[in-house]
């Protein structure tokens, strides 16, 4: 059976990416790892937009967002999370475990935060230090107006963290623009390659605030990625720099304007399908709904956790589902990366023959058809 990838992550890997990253290894130090991180490194910075360097540690997403917590602030500092989903409350436990006083600015699952609550947050505790943001929240599919949040503590003293572990790529970021002191990524959202890799961008502001830092760090240490950059600061996934050097040529192939236009036609298509079928979209207007993945709310009488385990087990399809108190009630179809019309055009068809065999009643060949004429209507 082929297996086929329908997550936010790990994503569907092209081959001419699993082949570079099976090449021979090369050796950390050598001059030919030298051109390579030369490569890489003048290759990141125009896609975090900035003109700051971009630090490559060999990690998962969740370990640059330890980092970020670990080198910018000390304990005892007061800091703000914006948390409107299970990744906002991710940061939210990891500033508490370095003994940082969280104020959280919570919304709803499935809505997008309000900035003016943040801007109203702060008012109210005006000695915050760092303020903590998911841009693209993978667990419901909603985004975040990181611009405007930036926008809130350009000119202060407090340090914007921003993760685009999934927004990156997808949707536009300008970190220098926008005001942004610290921003996140990872290697197996946009970049289309396995997971392993994380990426970590910072301003001056941020810089000042890791030389005031007291907090502990060595492997996560970003005065040890300055200090041995453009190399790595201890030994590096070669493999994966390996794939991640083709992968900036695959995205300066396409562009990142049709890049994510690309993924503006996917969600678009996931959304119109879903309904067809008589889900639900979970993210809705006037709240911002990411391109990364298209949640959707099940119709009566369809339990999410037997849908998935079907597609599975019958039609070799790895699809997610809700999370926390959404599990059993949620779908979240992924369309990120190097997804294209047909592989949306092929998960559904196994999506409607899944339903099919759990008894929903449907036209057959209704979601896919509207995703069909989606594209179409697209010019795609």
């Amino acid at each position: 059976m082929k297996l086929r990838l329908a997550t936010p992550g790990p994503t569907e890997v092209p081959q001419r990416l699993l082949l570079a990253g099976a090449r021979e290894i090369i050796h950390h130090r050598s001059t030919e790892m030298e051109q390579l991180i030369h490569e890489i490194s003048g290759g990141l910075p125009p896609l975090f937009g900035t003109a700051s360097p971009v630090y490559t540690i060999a990690s998962s997403g969740t370990g640059a967002m330890e980092a970020a917590v670990a080198n910018c602030f000390s304990a005892g500092d007061e800091v703000l999370v914006v948390s409107n989903g299970y990744f906002g409350e991710r940061f939210q436990a990891i500033c508490a475990s370095y003994g940082l006083v969280v104020h959280v600015v919570e919304s709803d699952w499935g809505t997008s935060a309000d900035p003016e609550r943040v801007a109203a947050a702060y008012r109210e505790h005006p000695a915050i230090r760092g303020a903590f943001v998911v841009y693209s929240e993978t667990s419901t599919g909603a985004l975040n107006d990181v611009e405007a949040i930036g926008r809130i503590f350009r000119d202060t003293d407090v340090i914007t963290v921003v993760d685009a572990i999934s927004g990156l790529l997808v949707h536009p970021l300008e970190m220098d623009a926008w005001g942004l002191d610290v921003v996140l990524a990872a290697s197996h959202k946009g970049f289309m390659l396995p997971p392993g890799l994380a990426f970590v961008a910072l301003s001056d502001k941020a810089w000042t605030a890791v030389e005031r830092s007291t907090g502990p760090n060595y492997y996560w240490s970003f005065e040890r990625l300055r200090h041995f950059y453009p190399m790595s600061s201890s030994s590096p996934a070669v493999s994966l720099l390996l794939a991640l050097h083709e992968s900036l040529k695959m995205l300066g192939e396409e562009g990142t304007d049709t890049f994510r236009a690309r993924h503006a036609v996917l969600g678009k298509a996931a959304e119109r399908g879903l309904l067809k079928l008589g889900f639900s979209t979970f993210v809705q207007a006037p709240h911002r709904r990411s391109h990364v993945i298209t949640a959707a709310l099940a119709p009566e009488g369809i339990d999410t956790g037997r849908l998935l385990k079907t597609l599975s087990t019958s039609y070799g399809v790895t699809m997610t589902g809700g999370q926390a108190h959404l599990k059993g009630r949620l779908i979240r179809v992924g369309h990120v990366g190097a997804a294209d019309s047909l592989d949306l055009i092929g998960i559904f068809g196994a999506l409607e023959m899944a339903l099919l065999d759990l008894g929903h009643t449907f036209t057959p060949g209704s979601g896919v058809g509207e995703i069909i004429r989606t594209f179409h209507e697209e010019g795609r």
